[in-house]
């Protein structure tokens, strides 16, 4: 089995797993904010470290929303992978699925890291100075989105070259 068809399950099996766990997310704070007591799942948020519960609500609304552009960008690294299976690469929809799922990386781990870092200022009192696993995750994703807007860029190169190539011949 190819390195590419490895890729191409993994990141089936995490859009499953992040879909679930979204979809999890979405229950559990409808059920709170219909009033509905549950005892299956238990926040991790304690209620009384923010000023209101809107806030807690507001915070959770904001992390649903990032992990959906997430799954965005790993759908569309999902799409290019589906492409490479291809062996075609000088196509400009595997350029622009490879740039795209790039930027949506970044952005979406932009905003998880200061949604995180300004719940943790703001809402629970706590500065976390130096490097966490938390931060640590944030960063190798962007690492990643950084290194596909990379690797879109050399392949929509190649394919000028190519191009140019073809012309000329």
């Amino acid at each position: 089995m190819s390195s590419t068809k490895i890729l191409y399950v993994i990141l089936n099996v995490i859009i499953i797993l992040i879909l679930a766990s979204i979809g999890l997310g979405i229950f559990v704070l409808s059920t709170t904010l219909l009033g509905i007591e549950q005892n299956f799942v238990l926040f991790s948020e304690d209620v009384l470290t923010y000023k209101t519960e809107g806030m807690l609500y507001r915070y959770i609304f904001f992390k649903l929303v990032i992990y959906a552009v997430f799954v965005v960008a790993l759908w569309k690294l999902r799409k290019a992978t589906k492409l490479l299976l291809n062996n075609d690469f000088h196509n400009t929809e595997l350029i622009m699925e490879m740039f795209s799922s790039g930027k949506l990386m970044v952005l979406s781990s932009v905003a998880l890291w200061l949604v995180d870092e300004i719940g943790n200022i703001f809402y629970k009192r706590q500065v976390v100075l130096g490097l966490s696993e938390k931060t640590l995750v944030y960063l190798s994703v962007i690492a990643m989105g950084l290194f596909l807007m990379l690797i879109s860029t050399v392949l929509r190169d190649t394919k000028t070259i190519k191009e140019e190539n073809d012309l000329t011949i």
